[in-house]
């Protein structure tokens, strides 16, 4: 009966033992959790808008960019363009763009900008237009 009990009691305790040392497995899998998690809040998040110019400010390295969207809902986004920002194509005003920015201390800064390149398409029927009106005045 003693070394029945005695059994027991041994068994109880491997099994706390056991269910002690898993429980503080899970408690550092939640802490690698929480430092990920933190570092992830630290990164600056990226957007991207498309859209038209509607105003281009400063000069140099210091320029300010306003970029309506293509929706009449979308709101006029400003975007500050700094030395690091990579520009493609010339900034002018009803120019359509594509802007990568993050948010920084409340302000949109532009990591790169780039003018779409105007459509081959366009071009080429105002030339056939023209070409074909002079071919009929003949």
């Amino acid at each position: 009966m003693i070394t029945r009990n005695t059994l027991v009691a041994l068994g109880a305790a491997a099994l706390l033992t056991a269910s002690l040392g898993l429980a503080q497995t899970k408690t550092d899998t939640t802490k690698s959790t929480a430092t990920k998690a933190t570092a992830a809040a630290k990164a600056p998040a990226k957007h991207v808008t498309t859209g038209t110019i509607e105003s281009v400010t400063g000069t140099g390295a210091n320029l300010t960019v306003v970029v309506k969207g293509a929706k009449t809902s979308d709101k006029p986004v400003t975007l500050m363009l700094n030395d690091s920002t990579t520009k493609t194509g010339d900034l002018v005003k009803g120019a359509k763009v594509t802007a990568n920015y993050h948010v920084d201390n409340g302000q949109n800064i532009a990591t790169s900008i780039a003018v779409a390149a105007a459509k081959p398409a366009a071009a080429a029927k105002s030339t056939s237009a023209t070409s074909s009106t002079a071919t009929k005045t003949k």
